[in-house]
């Protein structure tokens, strides 16, 4: 079974996220975190498969949680959600680690894409970040 972990202060993203991917992968576990130090608990506490983390949430954010998954799971993927154009963080969430970086008024496809390449080892990267 997949697991995937979801990061986000919004709930409706969360839930928007989750039904995406739950319509794509049928046999999956998600589960959810609505701030940094949620995040870093169960990342830490659990096997996941990927987690999706915003860039922005109470208790530190999704940069200050990149460095911690990746100091303590460096071959955790990560995919970073903003609401930041990428040319504004894509190149610095990927130099910290992340597995890619997506806006978060992608398309649903864009995103399961995304999942896909990440899943399969690859890093995931918009032609708008290139």
């Amino acid at each position: 079974m997949l697991r995937i972990l979801i990061a986000d202060d919004h709930e409706f993203i969360r839930k928007g996220l989750k039904q995406i991917l739950m319509e794509e992968f049928p046999a999956i576990y998600i589960g959810e975190a609505k701030d940094t130090g949620t995040l870093t608990t169960m990342v830490f506490s659990a096997p996941w498969d990927l987690v999706i983390s915003d860039i922005s949430m109470p208790g530190g954010g999704g940069l200050e949680a990149l460095k911690s998954i990746k100091q303590q799971l460096p071959e955790m993927p990560v995919l970073v959600l903003s609401i930041y154009p990428e040319d504004q963080f894509a190149l610095r969430v990927l130099l910290a680690g992340a597995a890619g970086y997506l806006n978060k008024d992608t398309a649903p496809e864009t995103l399961i894409k995304a999942v896909k390449d990440i899943l399969a080892g690859k890093k995931y990267i918009t032609p708008a970040a290139r």
